[in-house]
C-alpha cells in the first residue's frame, strides 16, 4: 500500500497518475464544518477590497486542517501542502482552491485580522453559541484558568512578550493565556492573550463576563483556582446571579482562618462529612465503605460584601474545609522531608572543632542562620533550640618581639530537638484546604464541591494540548506581536476541535455502552470508553487518493476504509461520504 507524504506522480503503462495523501484530512474538515468555522469567520471579518480568491473563512478552515493534520503551526509550509492536496481540498469543499490562496503573506494577513479584539470576540461568541446549541451541551459550569507560554523573543522589543514569573517560580520571557472553558468538556469558550508581566487576578472578570454573555444563563457555577478568590472577582460573579467555587489563596490570612476553623475539630475528625467517588456509592442507598472515601471535611458560613458598579452587594459565603486523603499523605511526607533536611542543616551550623570546619563566633550570626534555615524549609516553631557559648583560651608566650598574650577561640554549640507537640499540630493541619462558594447546599453539597473541583483535569486538557506536540503553541516562530496574538487565537480554535471530538466519541460510546478498540498501535485489542481525538486521528493513516488526470474529469480512486475508521466516523457523527465522495467511480 502506498503511504506517501506528498503528492506523487507515477506512470502506469504510459498513463501518468497522481497520488494524494488523504488520511485524516476529510475527518478534520468534517469537524470544522460541523462547527461552522468558515461561515463564522466570514461573518466576523470583512477584508479590504484587494482580497481575492478564497474567503478568509475558507483560508482559516484549510489552515486549521493543516495544523491539526501535520501538527505544525508554521506558515511557510502551508502553500506546498495545499499544492500537494489540491484535488482533495477542491472535492471536499467544492471551492476552486489554489495554492496561491494559502501563501504565507495571506496567512499573515489572517493573523492580523484574528488579532483584533472586536473581531476575535465576535468569532469566539459565534463558535461558542453554535457549539452549545448544535450539540445540546449543558451550559451549567464554566472554569476559569490561566497558563503561560515561554518564548525567546526580546522583551525590550515587544509589548506582548514580557518577563514575568512562570509556573516553575523562575522569571522568564513569556505571554499569558486566560481561558474560560465549558466544564466538564474542557471546551474553550473565551480566550485572552495578555503580556507576560500582567498579574493573573484582573484577568478573571473580563473572561467571566464574556463567557456569561455567551451562555445567556443565570445560576452558572464558575470554578477557578485560588487566584480567582479575589473579593472583587467573587462579587462580580455574585452580581451576575451566578455561583463560584474556588480555594482561598494560601496567605497568612488564610492560614489564620484555617487554624481557627480547625481547632474545634481536632478531637472529632471522625464526625466530618466523607466524600466518595460516584462509582463507589452503593446503588441501594446503603452506607458506603469508609475506606473508599477520597476526602472528608466540614463547613461554616460568613457574610461578605463588596462594591460593584457603585452598589454594595452582600451575600452569604460557605467555607468548605476539605482534607483529601491523597493530599494529606503528600503534605505530611513533605513535612517530614523538610524536617529531616532542616535538622541536618541546623546541626551542621555548629560542627565540632576540627580543621576545615568554620565556626560561628557571635550569637547574632547564629540566630540569623537559624532563621534562614527555618524559613527555607518552612519549619518555624517545630524545633526546640538552645545554644551555649564555648570559649577556648590558650596562652601564647612572647616571641620574636611580640608580647605574651591570651588567644580566645569562640564557638557555639547548638542543641536541636524536635518539638513533638508542634509537629503533631502541623501534621493535623497538613492537607486541609479552604474552598469558598456562594452556592446553596441544595445546589452544591460539600461532596459535590469536591468532585466539581476534581474535574479540573478535564479543563486543563486544553492547556496540555496547547503545550503538547499536536498544537505546540511554543516555540512561536512569528516575530510580530499582532501575528503572535492572532496565531494563539487560531490555535485555541484548534483546541476546540480536539475537545469536541473527545466529547462526541465519549457520548456516543456511553449511549452504546461500549468501547472503541483498534486505536492503540501495538495493542489492537485494547479498548477505551474515552478515546482522545488525537488517537482517533492517528487511526486514519495510509488512506490515499489515486488520480487519473483524464478528460473531461479526472478519475479518482480511494483506499478502502477500515472497520475502525468507519466506526470512528460514526462516533463523531460524520458521514462516510466525506471519504467516499472523493471517488469518481
Amino acid at each position: 500500500m502506498l503511504h506517501l507524504s506528498v503528492m506523487t506522480s507515477i506512470d502506469i503503462e504510459g498513463l501518468k497518475t497522481e497520488i494524494e495523501r488523504v488520511d485524516d484530512i476529510p475527518l478534520l474538515y468534517g469537524l470544522l464544518t460541523q462547527m461552522d468555522i468558515q461561515a463564522t469567520v466570514d461573518s466576523a471579518i470583512k477584508p479590504n477590497g484587494n482580497w481575492q480568491g478564497l474567503s478568509l473563512g475558507w483560508v482559516i478552515t484549510f489552515w486549521l486542517v493543516y495544523i491539526l493534520s501535520e501538527q505544525d503551526h508554521r506558515m511557510e509550509p502551508v502553500q506546498s501542502w495545499t499544492a500537494n492536496h489540491l484535488t482533495l481540498l477542491r472535492r471536499l469543499s467544492g471551492e476552486p482552491v489554489s495554492e496561491l490562496d494559502m501563501t504565507d503573506d495571506r496567512l499573515a494577513l489572517c493573523l492580523r485580522y484574528l488579532h483584533e479584539q472586536a473581531t476575535w470576540v465576535a468569532i469566539e461568541r459565534g463558535l461558542g453559541q453554535r457549539t452549545i446549541r448544535v450539540y445540546g451541551l449543558k451550559a451549567e459550569r464554566i472554569r476559569l484558568d490561566a497558563t503561560v507560554g515561554t518564548v525567546y523573543h526580546d522583551p525590550l522589543q515587544h509589548s506582548l512578550f514580557k518577563v514575568g514569573k512562570a509556573k516553575n517560580g523562575l522569571y522568564e520571557t513569556q505571554f499569558k493565556l486566560m481561558m474560560a472553558s465549558l466544564d466538564q468538556l474542557g471546551l474553550p469558550l473565551v480566550c485572552d492573550v495578555e503580556p507576560g508581566n500582567r498579574a493573573d487576578d484582573p484577568l478573571y472578570i473580563p473572561s467571566y463576563r464574556r463567557a456569561k454573555e455567551m451562555m445567556e444563563e443565570v445560576g452558572l457555577l464558575v470554578v477557578g483556582d485560588s487566584k480567582m478568590s479575589a473579593l472583587q472577582t467573587l462579587a462580580t460573579i455574585v452580581a451576575g446571579r451566578d455561583h463560584y467555587l474556588t480555594p482561598l489563596s494560601e496567605t497568612q490570612e488564610e492560614k489564620a482562618q484555617l487554624s481557627e476553623l480547625l481547632e474545634p475539630w481536632r478531637e472529632r475528625e471522625e464526625k466530618a462529612t466523607r466524600v466518595y467517588l460516584p462509582e463507589d456509592m452503593p446503588s441501594d442507598g446503603s452506607v458506603p465503605n469508609p475506606e473508599l472515601a477520597i476526602a472528608y471535611g466540614f463547613e461554616s458560613e460568613r457574610e461578605r460584601s463588596a462594591q460593584i458598579d457603585g452598589k454594595k452587594i452582600t451575600w452569604t459565603e460557605r467555607r468548605l474545609v476539605i482534607r483529601s486523603y491523597s493530599y494529606v499523605q503528600t503534605m505530611q511526607s513533605g513535612l517530614h522531608r523538610r524536617l529531616a533536611k532542616a535538622e541536618e542543616a541546623l546541626r551542621n551550623l555548629t560542627p565540632p572543632r576540627q580543621p576545615g570546619k568554620r565556626q560561628i563566633t557571635d550569637e547574632a550570626s547564629l540566630r540569623a542562620a537559624i532563621e534562614r534555615i527555618e524559613k527555607k524549609y518552612r519549619v518555624q516553631g517545630l524545633f526546640d533550640l538552645s545554644h551555649e557559648q564555648e570559649v577556648e583560651e590558650s596562652h601564647k608566650r612572647a616571641y620574636n618581639g611580640r608580647p605574651a598574650r591570651v588567644e580566645r577561640k569562640v564557638r557555639y554549640q547548638l542543641t536541636v530537638a524536635r518539638n513533638a507537640e508542634a509537629i503533631a499540630a502541623a501534621e493535623f493541619r497538613a492537607g486541609w484546604r479552604i474552598y469558598v462558594t456562594n452556592a446553596p447546599q441544595e445546589k452544591l453539597s460539600l461532596a459535590d464541591a469536591v468532585l466539581a473541583y476534581r474535574d479540573q483535569i478535564a479543563a486543563e486538557n486544553a492547556f496540555r494540548r496547547l503545550h503538547g506536540k499536536f498544537l505546540g503553541i511554543t516555540p512561536l516562530y512569528v516575530q510580530r506581536d499582532d501575528h503572535a496574538k492572532g496565531l494563539i487565537h487560531l490555535l485555541t480554535i484548534a483546541a476546540r476541535v480536539l475537545a469536541l471530538g473527545d466529547y462526541l466519541a465519549k457520548q456516543a460510546l456511553s449511549q452504546e455502552k461500549s468501547e472503541l478498540s483498534g486505536i492503540y498501535s501495538g495493542n489492537p485489542k485494547r479498548s477505551t470508553a474515552r478515546p482522545t481525538t488525537e488517537r482517533m486521528l492517528q487511526a486514519f493513516e495510509n488512506i490515499n487518493l489515486l488520480i487519473f488526470p483524464v478528460q473531461p474529469e479526472p478519475l479518482c480512486y480511494l483506499t478502502e476504509l477500515s472497520d475502525v475508521q468507519k466506526r470512528i466516523l460514526t462516533l463523531l457523527g460524520l458521514p462516510e461520504s466525506l471519504y467516499m465522495d472523493l471517488q469518481t467511480a
